[in-house]
Parts: structure tokens; C-alpha cells; sequence
């Protein structure tokens, strides 16, 4: 396990440099008023953050100042203690100038620097390693496709693709490990992470666009839904398999 988790974290170094990249151009984009450039910078920064597989507060406050919600705050989205990547997409989706975003992204290249900085130090615990495997699609439910995360720009489908992504990262990480305790569990698992790409990519638009998910119809949320639930289902089952008496 110890060498799950320092490929792991080599892994989220990777993606917090690609993070880097696209706020810096976010930035610039801002700046410029260039809000139709911002907001595909915004989604590819929000899906990288995802790709990462920071579920349920890991890398702690640092962490937690990248892409916090507004859930809890008093005031919500109006609240001045609400930061980070969904506070860029509250911005740009509801007509913010760049005089109010451009604060919020000079604090997230800080708070991204001091993550990066301290990376070493938020090692994941080789036993939350099973527990990532299940937690990332898990935030998917809880905060795309329910709604309760997104801050104007419906892309729950898109974020829950780069969920995806950063589920499949970590299965490919724990796969000897997940095979020598249940023969066949990994590939069982990959068929159904494929099952729910395939879902969500057949709720995009036909030039391949991403559709805000109020917009999907029904008959195509529930592919989603369905694909998403036996995936969960499945991987709920990574924990047992490394537990102990």
C-alpha cells in the first residue's frame, strides 16, 4: 500500500501543476473580460481539481480552500468567506466584474502554492486508500448530480467525467493488490467505470458539447443514474476488502 500512496501523491503533484497552468490563464482571462474564454479555463481548472480525487476534505484546509461550496456559509454564495474554483464559477456565471473575481484568484494561487508546498505533509493514510476508491463517485452523487454544488454553470456531466477519471487512477494503482484479495474485482469494476463514461458521454449534445444537467433529458439522467449506483455499489466494497479484525 505504501507504494499505492507515493504514486498517489506523485499522481496529485501532476495534476496541481496542470491546476497551476490553467488559474494562471484563468487569470489573464479574467482580467481581460474575456468571460467566454474564463468560463472553459473555469471548467478545464474544476475538472482538474476533480482528477485529482480530493473527496470528502482530504489534503485537509489546504485542500479544502481549493474548491470549497457555499453550503454552510452564512449568506451562501454572497457570503466574503466564500472561495477557491466554485467561487470563480459563481462569478462568471451571474455577471461578476473583474474587479470582484480577480481578488478570489490572486487567493487561489496562494492557497494552491501553500498546497503544493505542504503536499508531503497531507500524505493520504495507506488505509484511506480503499476509502478514496469509493469516496470520489460518492462526492459525484452528493455534489454534481444532486445539484447542491453547482454554482451556475450546470457542467455536473463534465465534472462527473473527470470523477471518473480520478476513480480509474486510483484502481489502476490498487489493482494487484484488489485482485490477490477478489480474483476478477478490478476488471468487474473497470466494466462498470466504462458503462458510466458511456452514459455520460451520451448526454452530451450531438458536437460533443457539454449540456447542463437540468437540460439532459430524463430518459439520459437515469443511464447516468443507474451507471453511477451499481459503480457505487461495487466499489463500497474496496474498504472490506482491506479491513482487519
Amino acid at each position: 500500500m505504501a507504494d499505492a500512496v507515493s504514486a498517489y501523491h506523485a499522481y496529485v503533484a501532476e495534476r496541481l501543476g496542470e491546476l497551476r497552468v490553467h488559474v494562471t490563464a484563468l487569470k489573464a482571462q479574467i482580467g481581460n473580460a474575456d468571460t467566454d474564454a474564463a468560463r472553459a479555463t473555469w471548467l478545464s481548472a474544476q475538472q482538474t481539481w476533480q482528477r485529482v480525487g480530493a473527496a470528502y476534505g482530504s489534503f485537509g484546509d489546504l485542500g479544502n480552500a481549493i474548491a470549497p461550496g457555499s453550503r454552510g456559509l452564512e449568506g451562501g454564495a454572497t457570503s466574503p468567506d466564500f472561495a477557491g474554483l466554485r467561487r470563480i464559477e459563481y462569478g462568471l456565471w451571474h455577471g461578476q466584474t473583474p474587479g470582484e473575481l480577480m481578488p478570489v484568484v490572486g487567493k487561489l494561487l496562494t492557497d494552491l502554492d501553500a498546497l503544493e508546498a505542504h503536499l508531503p505533509e497531507t500524505a493520504v493514510e495507506p488505509a484511506d486508500m480503499p476509502l478514496r476508491l469509493h469516496e470520489i463517485l460518492e462526492d459525484s452523487v452528493r455534489d454534481h448530480l444532486s445539484g447542491l454544488g453547482d454554482q451556475g454553470s450546470g457542467m455536473a456531466l463534465a465534472l462527473t467525467s473527470a470523477d471518473v477519471d480520478a476513480t480509474q487512477e486510483v484502481l489502476g494503482l490498487l489493482r494487484g493488490l484488489l485482485e490477490g484479495r477478489r480474483k476478477g474485482y478490478p476488471a468487474a469494476v473497470d466494466a462498470q467505470l466504462r458503462q458510466l463514461s458511456a452514459a455520460v458521454d451520451a448526454a452530451r449534445s450531438p458536437s460533443g458539447e457539454w449540456v447542463p444537467y437540468r437540460d439532459v433529458p430524463l430518459e439520459q439522467r437515469q443511464h447516468v443514474n443507474g451507471a453511477i449506483g451499481r459503480a457505487l455499489e461495487s466499489l463500497a466494497l474496496a474498504p472490506a476488502l482491506f479491513s482487519t479484525d
